[in-house]
């Protein structure tokens, strides 16, 4: 199954376009807020995500 999480706008600007750090920036998002999730795929303003495990 898989999850759709909101990424926060900050990201955005905080990685000011550099696509390297956005990702980084997301993973540490979803390994914080949302443990036992994996990170997949980037859609838009959402990152998909499986369960670990």
């Amino acid at each position: 199954m898989e999850y759709r999480v909101a990424i926060p706008h900050c990201y955005t600007w905080m990685a000011a376009g550099n696509k390297k750090l956005y990702i980084e920036y997301i993973k540490g998002y979803i390994k914080s807020s949302h443990p036992g999730l994996k990170p997949v795929r980037v859609e838009g303003r959402y990152v998909i995500c499986i369960k670990e495990g």
